[in-house]
C-alpha cells in the first residue's frame, strides 16, 4: 500500500497528510510518502503510479550570486572553479522569512541557496539563459515557467526527460478555480464548499480536496476545465487521486493567470480566490517567496510528494505583486534527493525571477 503526503494517496497509520489520516493536512513536517512506478500492480486505493526519469544530471555551469543584484552582470564558470572561488567571497540573498509558526510541527525549511561565482558572460542572457544555467546545475528534473505582467513576456523551460510532471497539492489551487468559476458572477460557494476549501487552501488538507475534488466532477469533471483553458499537457489522474494529476509549468501559467489577470474569470471569482490564497499558513509559505522582499504580496500554493523510488516531488505555484513588479510564476520539480534540495532548487529559481521581473514605471 502507498503512502502519501499531500496527493490524495493512503497514509501510514498515525501520518498527516494522506486520504483518511488522523489531520489530512500537508505538512512539511508529515511522515514519508512513497508512489508506485507505472509498471506497479495497481491495487484498490492504491495511486496509479508514474514514470520514473534519470535521478539527475552533472553540473557543467554555474550562474553568479552578481545575477541576483540589479544591474550586474551574470557570470559563468566551470564547476570546479566555481567552487574555490566560492569560498573567497558570498553575496547575500535577501529571502522572505522561512521560519514556522510556533504551533506548527514542521521543521525549519532551507535557506534561499543562490547560484555559484562564475565568470563573466554578456548582460544580454536573460532570464530564459539564467534558469537554464541555474538548472544545469541542480538535481532532478525541472517544469519553470513565468508570465510577466507588466514586460507581457512568458518564459517556460522544461526538462523534456520527464514524462510530465505529477502536481502534489497544487492541483489544489485548479480544483479550487473550477468551483469558484462554476459557482455563479460572484464565486460563492455554499457554505460546506468554502469550509472545505479554506481547509484545502490554508493548511493543504486532503480529506477536503477529496470532497471538492469529487464536487468538481474527478477526473472527468476536471479534464474538461483542463481542456476549456487550453491545458494541452495537464491529464486528470482517473485513478481517484488527484496528487498524480501530471502537467507542466506552461500549462499551469492558464490558470494562474485566470486567477491573477481580467479575462476567464470576473473580478468577486477571482478575489474568492486570491482571499483563500492569501491565508496559506506561515509554514507552508516557502518556495515561490525565494528571495522576495517582505511587503511584497505573494499568493502562492505549493506541494509535495515522495515517489517510490525515493525521489521528490515539489511544487509551487503563486502570483507575486508589489514594488512595481507583476508576474505569476510555476515551478515543478521531480526525481530530486530530497526535500530540501527540490526546495531549494524552487527559491533559486523565485530569486531569479524577482530579480529579471520588469518595473513599472509607476509602482502601486
Amino acid at each position: 500500500m502507498a503512502t502519501g503526503l499531500c496527493g490524495g494517496l493512503t497514509p501510514r497509520p498515525g501520518a498527516e497528510g494522506g486520504s483518511g489520516g488522523t489531520t489530512g493536512t500537508d505538512r512539511m513536517g508529515a511522515a514519508m510518502a512513497t508512489v508506485p512506478t507505472r509498471t506497479s500492480a495497481a491495487t484498490a486505493g492504491s495511486p496509479s503510479g508514474d514514470v520514473v526519469g534519470t535521478a539527475g544530471v552533472a553540473p557543467t555551469l554555474a550562474v553568479a550570486p552578481a545575477v541576483l543584484r540589479a544591474g550586474a552582470a551574470p557570470r559563468i564558470m566551470p564547476v570546479a572553479e566555481a567552487r574555490s572561488a566560492r569560498s573567497a567571497r558570498s553575496v547575500p540573498v535577501t529571502a522572505r522569512p522561512l521560519t514556522p509558526t510556533p504551533t506548527s510541527s514542521a521543521p525549519a525549511l532551507p535557506a534561499l541557496v543562490p547560484p555559484s561565482p562564475a565568470v563573466p558572460v554578456p548582460g544580454s542572457v536573460g532570464l530564459e539563459g539564467l534558469v537554464r544555467l541555474y538548472l544545469a546545475g541542480r538535481p532532478g528534473h525541472v517544469s519553470v515557467a513565468v508570465f510577466d505582467a507588466v514586460a507581457g513576456t512568458t518564459v517556460a523551460v522544461t526538462d523534456p526527460a520527464a514524462v510530465g510532471y505529477e502536481m502534489a497539492s497544487s492541483v489544489k489551487l485548479d480544483i479550487l478555480t473550477a468551483l469558484v468559476r462554476d459557482a455563479g458572477p460572484t464565486g460563492t460557494l455554499t457554505a460546506r464548499q468554502r469550509t472545505l476549501a479554506r481547509k484545502m487552501i490554508s493548511v493543504s488538507d486532503n480529506d477536503a480536496a477529496n470532497a471538492l475534488w469529487r464536487d468538481a466532477g474527478a477526473a472527468a469533471g476536471m479534464s474538461v476545465f483542463f481542456a476549456q483553458l487550453g491545458m494541452v499537457a495537464t491529464q486528470a489522474d482517473t485513478g481517484g487521486h488527484w496528487g498524480l494529476t501530471r502537467t507542466t509549468a506552461a500549462d499551469q501559467l492558464a490558470v494562474l493567470r485566470a486567477v491573477a489577470y481580467p479575462g476567464v474569470l470576473l473580478a468577486g471569482q477571482r478575489e474568492v480566490i486570491a482571499g483563500l490564497l492569501r491565508t496559506v499558513i506561515l509554514s507552508q509559505r516557502w518556495g515561490l517567496t525565494g528571495g522576495v522582499p517582505s511587503g511584497v504580496a505573494v499568493e502562492l500554493k505549493n506541494g509535495w510528494l515522495r515517489r517510490g523510488d525515493g525521489g521528490w516531488v515539489i511544487t509551487s505555484l503563486a502570483h507575486v505583486h508589489g514594488a512595481g513588479r507583476d508576474y505569476v510564476m510555476a515551478v515543478y520539480t521531480k526525481d530530486g534527493p530530497s526535500r530540501a534540495a527540490g526546495i531549494a532548487t524552487v527559491q533559486g529559481l523565485s530569486a531569479l525571477a524577482w530579480n529579471a521581473a520588469a518595473v513599472s514605471p509607476t509602482p502601486g
